[in-house]
């Protein structure tokens, strides 16, 4: 709350306050009604912590605070942010510009804007480096327009990949149409907007020259089509132009198949699953989930700490937290156990609501240390990798005698531990899909 005021400058938004409600800008037809909502919840307990359903006049502003936050590590980045967010004629596409920005930093990207010395050729808006990999992608932002008649981003998609770039492309694209409640009618400005990009993979030409490959990452996010309410959609789908593996209905012959595909695209994986996983605007500085900082919930499963669990014969071992996930539809942690002979088991424990509750707004630290979560573990590639995490460190004979029963056994003898990890782990996947299936007989 503070800090838009500092970056953005107490003079410039008094002098906008000063302006009749319809001429302001549209930052400070946010605070009003932030300053509205804070009213309506104020509390007469002083230190009372208080909790509200965000509006989207909340999102918006908050947002764009902890984004231009964000931002502070790159001063010259942050600078043309503010700059054209302050010009009204380009406040739309800075705003977003600013969220494409945030999301790549929390992902783990360092951002550099292109060198723009060279007046003869177009730019994206910036290059961002993977720091695992080191990998450079030149990143470019289109928001449209809001009004639009459809939710086509063929247009938008055309005048992202006509600008230059040396580096693999990503282009975000804000549909920005309004978005209902029910599901089935949301999803048909997914398909619309799908379909005008499937439809021009063929056909697009750039300078002359088929258009060039792009991961595309629409977005919709409907909170300025609902400033005072608190029921709104944040919406993200990533895809492929011409990337067939990236794209949102491949389909492959195995799991090995779908995880080679994702090592190709590691970076955009990564991306998107930070996304899902940092939606949310921090309420504490140190990270600490909220629930455990000001509420009753005291987080019982500590990765790297030690616990008495059972064994397979009903015994109480100690065994050191490895790696834990949670499946939400049962309120119950799955965790990896190491025990002192070198054993590896998977024990389960209840979640009380305060604990799931934590586990919601938080996946990625609620087991004590920062680590990559989803919600879920219906999907293949996170069951693998669940699994792949606990059996990576089995030795080679172990490994082999999981699998002594599997009828290419030979063959596998010859395989490196590795491989045989990969392998054990992609048929207890099949089986546990298989066995989710399987009807209870009457």
């Amino acid at each position: 709350m503070h800090y838009i005021k500092l970056v953005l400058g107490e003079a410039w938004g008094n002098a906008e306050l000063k302006k009749a409600e319809a001429e302001r800008h549209p930052i400070l037809r946010w605070y009003d009604l932030v300053c509205k909502y804070q009213r309506d919840h104020a509390s007469d307990m002083v230190g009372t912590i208080r909790t509200a359903p965000m509006t989207g006049a909340v999102e918006a502003y908050l947002g764009l605070a902890y984004n231009l936050y964000l931002l502070a590590h790159n001063a010259e980045l942050q600078d043309r942010m503010i700059k054209r967010l302050k010009d009204r004629s380009n406040f739309l596409g800075a705003y977003y510009e600013t969220y494409v920005a945030a999301a790549f930093i929390k992902a783990g990207f360092d951002l550099a804007l292109e060198d723009e010395s060279d007046p003869s050729q177009s730019h994206c808006e910036f290059i961002a480096t993977y720091r695992v990999r080191g990998r450079r992608f030149s990143v470019e932002a289109k928001a449209r327009q809001p009004g639009k008649p459809s939710a086509k981003v063929h247009r938008q998609l055309h005048a992202a990949l006509a600008k230059h770039a040396v580096h693999p492309r990503v282009v975000f694209i804000d549909v920005n149409v309004p978005d209902v409640v029910t599901e089935a009618q949301s999803i048909a400005w997914l398909e619309e907007a799908l379909s005008s990009i499937h439809e021009k993979e063929s056909t697009m030409v750039i300078a002359g020259a088929p258009a060039p490959p792009a991961y595309v990452f629409l977005t919709n996010h409907t909170h300025q089509y609902n400033l005072e309410s608190t029921t709104y959609k944040r919406s993200v789908v990533s895809e492929g132009f011409k990337i067939p593996d990236f794209r949102l209905d491949a389909s492959f012959a195995s799991i090995r198949h779908a995880l080679a595909a994702r090592d190709r695209h590691n970076e955009m994986y990564q991306l998107m699953s930070s996304i899902r996983s940092h939606y949310d605007i921090p309420s504490t500085f140190d990270g600490e989930i909220p629930e455990f900082a000001f509420g009753d919930a005291t987080p019982r499963l500590r990765i790297g700490h030690k616990y008495l669990v059972p064994d397979a014969d009903g015994a109480e071992v100690v065994g050191v937290l490895t790696d834990a996930t949670v499946l939400e539809s049962e309120s119950t942690a799955y965790g990896a156990y190491k025990l002192a002979d070198g054993r590896s088991i998977i024990v389960t424990a209840p979640l009380t609501p305060g604990e799931l509750a934590g586990y919601r707004r938080h996946p990625d630290t609620f087991f004590g240390i920062t680590k990559q979560q989803t919600k879920r573990i219906d999907d293949p590639l996170e069951l693998f990798d669940f699994f792949y995490a606990t059996y990576r460190q089995s030795s080679r004979q172990k490994l082999l005698e999981f699998m002594a029963s599997w009828p290419d056994i030979e063959e596998l003898k010859a395989k490196e531990t590795s491989e045989l990890a990969t392998r054990y782990c992609e048929g207890l996947v099949y089986a546990t899909i298989a066995n989710s299936q399987r009807k209870p007989k009457k």
